[in-house]
């Protein structure tokens, strides 16, 4: 039994060892814990606030989108509405032009048949065919067509380019 009795303050430094080491891990584990809620609720918080971020950001490109849309369709609309115009302009200058042919196609046919009965009567003549009216009149009437064609395709364009214009610098204009 003796050696029970010099192994006492051996066990009890062994107890007193164990039980520090215990304590220290318990209170490392109760540390690590705190630490580890601390951080956690920054990373919530740094979600949260991400989150709000991408929100505030999202609902903004979507109002400047509306914003920008909006724009676009009342200059879609403006466009439209002169490209109206420009074809009722089309219209009635085309409805103008075949009254103004038709009256020179007559006058011209008037004219050549004029023509004919004086120079038939005239002695020592030769006899023309009288077309050069009628074919003066049919020149005007080609010409004037085409004319017609260019101005309508030069409207058009011109409308569609300054929306278009409008359009660019209503989107740049943010910028």
């Amino acid at each position: 039994m003796r050696w029970l009795t010099s192994w006492k303050p051996a066990i009890s430094a062994v107890f007193l060892s164990i039980s520090v080491l215990a304590f220290s891990h318990w209170r490392y584990l109760a540390g690590f814990t705190t630490a580890e809620l601390k951080w956690q609720q920054r990373w919530n918080q740094r979600d949260v606030f991400d989150a709000q971020s991408l929100e505030k950001g999202q609902r903004k490109a979507r109002e400047e989108e509306q914003r920008r849309q909006g724009e676009i369709d009342a200059i879609r609309e403006k466009a439209e509405q002169e490209l109206a115009v420009v074809k009722a302009d089309v219209d009635s200058a085309r409805a103008t032009a075949a009254s103004l042919h038709k009256k020179s196609a007559k006058l011209a046919r008037s004219l050549a048949a004029r023509e004919r009965t004086c120079r038939t009567k005239t002695t020592g003549t030769s006899t023309p065919n009288g077309n050069n009216a009628i074919m003066l009149s049919e020149l005007f009437r080609l010409a004037d067509e085409r004319a017609g064609m260019l101005a309508e395709y030069a409207d058009n364009a011109r409308a569609r380019g300054l929306a278009c214009e409008a359009a660019y610098d209503a989107l740049c204009q943010q910028r």
